[in-house]
């Protein structure tokens, strides 16, 4: 239900991964390409991790976050200056323990659910939330350092909620959930499983329209968190907002997202809703969109979207 959560952690294709680095900075790019864990990427020295692109590309400015939330898909370059650490500095990425990825199904453990391994996805597996380490930095020789990081990225169009032209109503997307005997989860959206040919009239959008989108993930008491990925544009995300009673996961998280620039990948935690503001303005015809998680994914948490 909360997706396949394995035992260790691969970075390259490899466990234990070691960087070999100079006393210089880096540009380093990180992809979660993990099918359902989120992670909560953190220096174990706690020197703030500063970023500068997103998943559409460069930021703006740089910004400066204790950790970094990251969601299966998203995408995320981090300013790694090394130069102010000695020869023999090893450093490690780690991802921090956080809490409320799985709502609903720590309410099915504590009631003796149907998981038999404390409400978790895979018996082997270690909880998305959990403590772990990430990868290694050896510092392992010198080399020296001129460069410095610009204080200005990139030009960004910087929309307003008032900009698209449904405002005041924006077009809803809810993520919906049920049990199927003997086959798991049916996920969806707006209550509809992915069908091959179908578009609903609320997945039918205009071409070159700025529109105000909400994504809800109020899915009770099955509540767990999706990142939302959408084809063929990229957004800006303009708002959040969560119900009280899941609020404690969501301050476990919430300072690390990393809403500035183009995305195309959104992470909502249970119980959280999400505005944004997109324009699908290059090609009409039809596109997807879906939870990142795959084995939602695959359990019909995706749909097609009609541009016309």
């Amino acid at each position: 239900m909360d997706g396949f959560l394995g035992d260790t952690v691969l970075v390259n294709g490899q466990p234990g991964y070691v960087l070999s680095a100079g006393t210089r900075a880096y540009r380093l790019r990180l992809l979660n390409g993990s099918n359902s864990r989120t992670y909560k990427l953190a220096w174990n020295d706690r020197a703030p991790l500063v970023v500068i692109a997103s998943d559409g590309g460069l930021l703006q400015s740089p910004v400066e976050r204790e950790y970094v939330t990251l969601a299966p898909g998203e995408r995320i370059d981090l300013w790694a200056d090394f130069s102010k650490y000695p020869v023999g500095t090893e450093l490690s990425l780690e991802s921090l323990e956080f809490t409320g990825a799985d709502f609903g199904m720590h309410l099915m453990s504590m009631g003796g659910g149907m998981m038999g391994n404390g409400g978790h996805g895979t018996v082997a597996g270690i909880p998305n939330g959990a403590a772990m380490d990430i990868m290694k930095v050896r510092i392992d020789r010198q080399e020296e350092e001129s460069r410095t990081l610009p204080e200005t990225l990139s030009t960004l169009p910087k929309f307003a909620s008032g900009d698209a032209v449904n405002s005041d109503s924006p077009r809803q997307f809810s993520i919906s959930a049920s049990m199927r005997m003997m086959h798991g989860m049916q996920w969806g959206f707006d209550g509809r499983a992915f069908r091959m040919n179908e578009v609903a009239d609320n997945e039918t959008i205009p071409f070159d329209t700025l529109e105000a989108w909400e994504i809800v993930n109020e899915t009770f008491p099955m509540a767990m968190n999706h990142p939302i990925h959408i084809h063929g544009a990229q957004f800006q995300v303009v708002e959040r907002s969560m119900l009280p009673e899941f609020s404690e996961g969501w301050n476990s998280v919430r300072e690390g997202y990393i809403d500035d620039g183009w995305k195309d990948t959104v992470l909502l935690m249970p119980g959280e809703r999400a505005k944004l503001l997109i324009r699908f303005n290059d090609f009409k015809g039809e596109y997807m969109y879906h939870c990142h998680n795959l084995e939602h994914e695959d359990g019909g948490m995706m749909r097609n979207l009609r541009v016309e």
